[in-house]
């Protein structure tokens, strides 16, 4: 059973109250969630809400011989990520990507908005699927030292998380007017439930749809139609675990493709696999 999320308050040096973090322990860009390495979100706080989605963190300890494979469909758009010995910037995921995790580690990742993607680059679509190291050793010393701290997980995994906000809020400490639309974009592209195709998402936007191409280009990388098909499929795969005996055909219509056909080839086309292939996965 997955705990409740978690508030935790974290103080000033006079011991103020100045931000409640938000753990939550789900994701769902994880299409093969394991206990042994749950991954929490923490909301970012207000200075750095701008730039930063949500931060995820996930830390584990597996017995010798061990291992979790995970398979993730992440947002599209760029991740900082710290772990130990390497802190990176990884460019917005085409398709479901997989890391084995095996002994004991840790990971602090900020899943970054539109707005924030100038600080890294300024070609999103080609930085798309790539990789590179930061040279930051200031912030990757001052997570590893919050990550190490004898304190509970969601006392750790806060302070590591205000490190990586204090940095990213110090070099973008506010959003441009573009950008703030880019951010609108992908939250109405993400949280709206009846948006299921672009000229869904142009109309929301009260704009044309060669507006949102556009910011899309500037801003995240991929097209707005995989920005949409992205969604589906992690709606599909969502729906796949908590209803794995549920009808295809059901589960197409709601998410609204022509046929359980159709769903099946986009369901394919970003994870690798067929939505019945998945279900087997996901029951072990």
């Amino acid at each position: 059973m997955e705990r409740a999320p978690t508030l935790l308050k974290k103080r000033d040096r006079r011991g103020r109250n100045t931000t409640i973090v938000r753990v939550e322990p789900k994701s769902r860009g994880q299409l093969t969630p394991d206990p042994r390495a749950p991954i929490a979100r923490i909301a970012p706080p207000t200075t750095a809400a701008h730039a930063i989605k949500h931060f995820w963190v996930v830390e584990w300890s597996l017995p010798e011989g061990e291992q979790t494979r995970q398979l993730a469909l992440g947002y599209p758009v760029i991740n900082l990520v710290v772990e130990p010995g390497r802190l990176a910037v990884y460019g917005p995921s085409t398709t479901a990507g997989s890391r084995l995790l095996e002994g004991t580690g840790w990971a602090v990742g900020a899943l970054l908005r539109p707005a924030a993607t100038p600080l890294f680059t300024d070609c999103p679509g080609e930085f798309a699927d790539g990789e590179r190291d930061l040279d930051e050793p200031g912030l990757a010393s001052a997570v590893a030292r919050a990550m190490s701290r004898p304190a509970s997980a969601e006392a750790r995994f806060a302070e590591a998380a205000a490190a990586v906000a204090g940095w990213i809020a110090e070099r973008l400490p506010q959003a441009d007017a573009r950008g703030l639309e880019a951010n609108r974009m992908a939250d109405l592209a993400d949280a709206e439930p009846g948006l299921l195709r672009v000229p869904d998402l142009a109309a929301a936007m009260g704009t044309s749809e060669r507006t949102i191409e556009r910011l899309a280009a500037d801003f995240l990388g991929p097209t707005p139609a995989a920005l949409m098909r992205r969604r589906r499929i992690q709606l599909a795969a969502e729906r796949l675990r908590s209803d794995p005996d549920g009808p295809l055909a059901e589960l197409a219509h709601t998410l609204g493709y022509s046929d359980q056909a159709h769903l099946s080839r986009d369901f394919r086309a970003v994870l690798g696999m067929t939505p019945g292939e998945y279900r087997l996965l996901v029951e072990g």
